[in-house]
C-alpha cells in the first residue's frame, strides 16, 4: 500500500541516529535487523564478552549494570529507541557492561557483517555510533553522580580541541622563552646575571608548563550532555567554579546553531538552547550538527514520551477505580489518611561523616558556586576575598621579605642583625601564626557570607566569625521578580555583580557574586522546575476528579440500566 510504512521504520523515524534519512533509506536499513523476543530476567549482553550484535530496543525495558565485588552496580534504564553493542563492534574490544531484560521486551538485531553492512553503505551512521560510544566510555570514566536512576547519557562532547591549542600558545611560548634564558644564564661568568637568568628562566618554563596544564584541565571539565531527560552544560574550573545549567527535554522550545566560516570548515559550532525561563548557550562545541540533530530527536522523544506516561497514568487510575467499584471498596486515598510519622532522633555525626565535611570543605576553600545535595550554594568574587585579605596579604608578603633578608644576613654573611638567631626564630613563629590567624579571620568572614539556593526557597545567609548570624529565608513561591546589574568597569571586566529578587516589599541582593547571569538563570530555572512540579500535582488532583465524575458516570449509568430492566420487568 502506498504511504504504509513499517513499525520498524517508524521506530526508526523516532531515533536521532537516524536523522535525515528519508523513509526509503530507512526501510532498507530495516533490512538488515531481525526481531527478537526476550523474557524478563533475560541477560542478552555478558559484561567481559566479545562484541557478536548491535541491538536496538523495540519494546520494552532493559538494565545496564556492573558486577562489583559488593553486588550489581545498576548503570542506567534503557527503552523504546535506546541501543546497545555499537562499542564493542565498533572497536573490537569486549563487552563495557551486561544487559538484562527489566521485563518481557522486543529487540532489533544485527550481527557483525550487517553492523558493518549499514554503516558502509550510510558512512553518517558511523559518526553517530563513535560519538554515542564515545559519550558512554566518558561518562563510564567520569562518573557524573548527578545523574538519576533512570537516567541514561546519550551523548557527551567538549569544546573543539582547536580550543584547546589556542589556549596552549602564550604557555608555549613562554617555554619557548624560557630555554634560551636559562642556557645563556648557564654560560654567564657573573655569579649574579647566572643566578637572575637562571631563575628568570626557570620561571618561565615552569609557569608556562603549569599554565598549560591548567588550561589543558580546564578545557577538559567543560562538557555539553544530552540524557534521556535533560540537556546539560557542565563547567568547572578546579578550586575556583563548579557549575551545572541544564534544561527538561520537554521544556525545550527552539534549538539555534550558530556556527562561522571557520566554525564550518574545522566543525565547530555553538548551540543556544531556549527554555521558557531564558537560554543555555554551549559555545564553541565540537561536532555541533550531531549534538543538534540528537537534541532535536530526544526533545520529540521525551515530549511524545510525556504525552504517552499521562494516558498511561490515566488509562491506569481509571482501571484502578473501575475494578475497586466493581469489587465494592473504596479507593484508599480517598479515605486513608497518612499516618503520623514518628519523631526520629539524630543520629551522631560518625567520622566518615566529618571526614566526608572536611574533604568537602577543602574541595570548595575558593570556590565561588558549588553544589551538592542539590542546594547551591554561591559566595562572592574572589576579587571581594582579595579586598578583604589585603592587609594581612601584605602583612604576609612582607614578612617572607624580611625571612629572606634575616637567612641572607645571618646564613649566607654569618652576621649578626639586632638579636640572636633563636629569638628571631620565635618572633618569625608567632609574627606568621598572628598574620595568619589574622588572614584566616578574613577568608572565614568571606567564605560565612553565603547565598544558598534549593528547589523550595533562597537563602542569605551572614556570619560574622566568632560572632553573630543572620539568615534570611524566602520561598520560590513568593518571588516576584528578579534582576542583575554589573554596575562599573572592574564587575564588567571580571563578571560579578548583583543579583536582586524581589520578594513582596522586600528584596534579597545577592551582593557581589560572580556571573551574575548565571545566578538570575538559576534562580529562574528553580522558580519554573518547582512550579512545574506545582502543574503536575494540580493535573494529578484534576485527573482524581475526572476519575470521580466518571466513576459517578459509571455507577449512575448502572443504576439507570438496572432501573430500565425492572421497569420492562
Amino acid at each position: 500500500m502506498e504511504g504504509y510504512i513499517s513499525e520498524t521504520v517508524a521506530l526508526f523515524r523516532q531515533m536521532a541516529l537516524f536523522q535525515g534519512l528519508d523513509d526509503a533509506q530507512l526501510a532498507e536499513i530495516e533490512t538488515f535487523f531481525k526481531r527478537y523476543k526476550v523474557q524478563k530476567g533475560d541477560q542478552i549482553v555478558q559484561e567481559g564478552s566479545p562484541g557478536d550484535y548491535f541491538y536496538i530496543i523495540f519494546s520494552g525495558r532493559f538494565l545496564v549494570w556492573h558486577e562489583t565485588p559488593t553486588g550489581r552496580e545498576e548503570v542506567a534504564t534503557l527503552i523504546r529507541g535506546d541501543y546497545f553493542g555499537e562499542e564493542a563492534l565498533l572497536f573490537g574490544q569486549p563487552r563495557l557492561a551486561s544487559v538484562s531484560a527489566l521485563e518481557d521486551s522486543e529487540l532489533l538485531l544485527a550481527d557483525a557483517e550487517k553492523f558493518e553492512q549499514m554503516l558502509a553503505l550510510y558512512p553518517s551512521l558511523r559518526v553517530s555510533f563513535t560519538a554515542t560510544a564515545e559519550s558512554r566510555r566518558l561518562a563510564e570514566k567520569e562518573h557524573f553522580d548527578w545523574l538519576g536512576k533512570d537516567e541514561a547519557i546519550y551523548l557527551v562532547t567538549r569544546k573543539h580541541e582547536l580550543f584547546l591549542w589556542r589556549s596552549l600558545i602564550l604557555p608555549i611560548f613562554l617555554v619557548i622563552l624560557g630555554i634560551p634564558i636559562a642556557v645563556w644564564g648557564m654560560m654567564m661568568t657573573s655569579v649574579f646575571l647566572q643566578h637572575v637568568l637562571l631563575v628568570s628562566g626557570g620561571v618561565l618554563i615552569g609557569g608556562g608548563i603549569l599554565w598549560g596544564i591548567w588550561n589543558w584541565i580546564d578545557w577538559g571539565n567543560d562538557y555539553y550532555i544530552i540524557t534521556n531527560q535533560r540537556v546539560v552544560w557542565l563547567e568547572n574550573v578546579i578550586g575556583i567554579y563548579s557549575s551545572r545549567r541544564e534544561a527538561p527535554l520537554t521544556t525545550i522550545l527552539a534549538v539555534n546553531k550558530l556556527t562561522t566560516q571557520i566554525g564550518r570548515i574545522f566543525n565547530y559550532g555553538t548551540i543556544d538552547v531556549r527554555t521558557f525561563t531564558g537560554s543555555i548557550v554551549m559555545r564553541n562545541m565540537a561536532n555541533p550538527d550531531l549534538f543538534e540533530a540528537f537534541l532535536r530527536g530526544h526533545r520529540e522523544r521525551a515530549q511524545k514520551r510525556t504525552l504517552e506516561q499521562e494516558r498511561q497514568s490515566m488509562r491506569e487510575a481509571l482501571r484502578t477505580r473501575l475494578l475497586m467499584q466493581a469489587g465494592g471498596k473504596t479507593p484508599v486515598g480517598n479515605s486513608s489518611s497518612p499516618k503520623p510519622s514518628l519523631p526520629v532522633r539524630a543520629a551522631p555525626l560518625l567520622a566518615q561523616d566529618r571526614n566526608k565535611a572536611f574533604k568537602e570543605m577543602i574541595k570548595t576553600f575558593f570556590m565561588m558556586r558549588y553544589e551538592s545535595q542539590g542546594v547551591i550554594t554561591y559566595r562572592k568574587h574572589w576579587l571581594v576575598l582579595v579586598h578583604k585579605t589585603l592587609q594581612p596579604t601584605c602583612a604576609l608578603l612582607a614578612l617572607i621579605a624580611f625571612t629572606a633578608y634575616l637567612i641572607y644576613r645571618l646564613g649566607f654573611q654569618n652576621q649578626g642583625f639586632l638579636l640572636s638567631g633563636l629569638t628571631w626564630t620565635l618572633l618569625l613563629f608567632l609574627g606568621y601564626v598572628g598574620v595568619g590567624l589574622w588572614w584566616l579571620y578574613h577568608y572565614l568572614d568571606w567564605s560565612n557570607d553565603i547565598y544558598q539556593l534549593t528547589p523550595e526557597q533562597i537563602l542569605d545567609i551572614e556570619k560574622k566569625p566568632l560572632g553573630r548570624e543572620d539568615k534570611k529565608t524566602a520561598s520560590l513561591d513568593s518571588i516576584l521578580s528578579v534582576e542583575h546589574d554589573r554596575r562599573g568597569i572592574l564587575r564588567l571586566l571580571f563578571n560579578y555583580g548583583d543579583v536582586i529578587v524581589n520578594v513582596g516589599q522586600t528584596q534579597f541582593t545577592f551582593d557581589g557574586v560572580a556571573n551574575p547571569d548565571q545566578v538570575h538563570q538559576d534562580i529562574r530555572a528553580h522558580m519554573e522546575a518547582r512550579a512545574r512540579k506545582k502543574r503536575e500535582r494540580e493535573l494529578a488532583q484534576e485527573r482524581e476528579r475526572m476519575m470521580e465524575w466518571l466513576s459517578v458516570y459509571h455507577e449512575e449509568e448502572k443504576n439507570l440500566s438496572k432501573g430500565a430492566r425492572e421497569l420492562e420487568g
